[in-house]
């Protein structure tokens, strides 16, 4: 990968799609309360490595995040992230070698472009993998997050997020992007947009 790019991803202000792969395709999270302790050390490390979170989804395998990051690296908060979680679940199953699959995935995303599309892949992600049928039912996304009126705001910043849209008026943001995820729902195919995504 050109020097630049991973520059570029470790920058201050940084908006960034990130994925992360259990090592050979193996399940990262196996009961209810793996899921739970990983939104925890998610929730530890943004309060350690303050950062921001747009957008999660947590599936067996893999996890995809969307981030905004602040004065700390991307490296350092996904390897803050990713060491704690591996420690918990080599505790909590005896496992051996390596959990993850490389260190994990960045792709930058431009706030004018598909900032809110980014968005709407993460939270359409069970769907495509055949989990539910709809994204609000899914427990381990971010999307329950948008789909309720009224949010305490300690994981997600979803007042930011929605106001990228640039609408002052953040509750008519929010239905707008309820309405954008469903229609998502309605594409068979991948988005055009994620062909040009280039990870490092």
């Amino acid at each position: 990968m050109p020097r630049e790019t991973r520059d570029q991803v470790d920058q201050p202000g940084a908006i960034l799609h990130i994925v992360c792969r259990g090592n050979n395709q193996q399940k990262i999270f196996r009961h209810i309360r793996d899921y739970k302790k990983f939104l925890n050390i998610l929730g530890e490390v943004k309060k350690e490595f303050p950062f921001y979170l747009y957008s999660y989804n947590l599936l067996p395998n893999h996890y995809h995040l969307e981030i905004e990051v602040r004065d700390v690296s991307i490296s350092k908060i996904m390897h803050r992230i990713n060491t704690l979680y591996a420690i918990y679940f080599k505790h909590r199953y005896y496992h051996t070698g390596h959990l993850f699959q490389d260190r994990f995935y960045a792709s930058l995303i431009g706030r004018e472009s598909y900032f809110w599309e980014v968005g709407r892949y993460i939270d359409l992600n069970a769907v495509r993998a055949g989990l539910v049928k709809k994204p609000e039912d899914y427990r381990w996304s971010s999307y329950s997050v948008y789909c309720n009126k009224f949010y305490d705001g300690k994981l997600i910043d979803r007042d930011r997020f929605l106001g990228y849209h640039g609408d002052k008026d953040l509750e008519r943001a929010r239905v707008a992007y309820l309405e954008f995820v469903e229609e998502g729902l309605k594409e068979k195919k991948k988005p055009k947009w994620l062909k040009s995504q280039k990870f490092v």
